[in-house]
């Protein structure tokens, strides 16, 4: 079960939009005004915001229990402006943390461990790529090796 609170466009009004939604399982609650708010003051701030460690898994988890759940005419449009909306914030949030963290002005103590996961990648990348490169530059061909796979 969940509670939609829903507002008359003033510009428009014809038009609803979904304010805040609330969902009635305790182990996941995902307020959309609050994730706006997460994603403004990580865009505002240079320093990386500290976040609930669980916060990815409990959108997820939101994002799958709304794909999930039945709905039709004017909950499926509320239901779909609701996933549109967490998936955007969602994407923008970790887009902005990662960002960040790449230009190495962040605190790496804020990180949570799923940006930790995507980051040691890049950098594993960067470091391959760097070998390689050093590599063909040094006009060492044997030491290339075979790297098809």
């Amino acid at each position: 079960m969940a509670i939609y609170y829903l507002q008359q466009n003033k510009n428009n009004p014809s038009h609803l939009r979904i304010v805040r939604y609330i969902s009635m399982s305790e182990e996941n609650k995902i307020d959309i005004k609050h994730l706006q708010l997460l994603v403004l003051q990580e865009s505002e701030n240079d320093v990386m915001q500290k976040l609930d460690s669980n916060l990815y898994n409990s959108i997820s988890k939101f994002i799958g229990d709304l794909k999930s759940a039945e709905s039709d005419g004017i909950d499926a449009k509320i239901k779909n402006t609701l996933l549109d909306m967490v998936t955007e914030l969602a994407s923008s949030l970790l887009k902005l943390r990662l960002e960040k963290a790449s230009l190495n002005n962040s605190n790496s103590s804020a990180l949570l461990d799923v940006e930790k996961y995507i980051l040691d990648s890049q950098k594993e990348m960067e470091e391959r790529k760097d070998m390689i490169l050093s590599r063909i530059l040094n006009g060492k061909p044997e030491l290339l090796g075979s790297h098809d796979q």
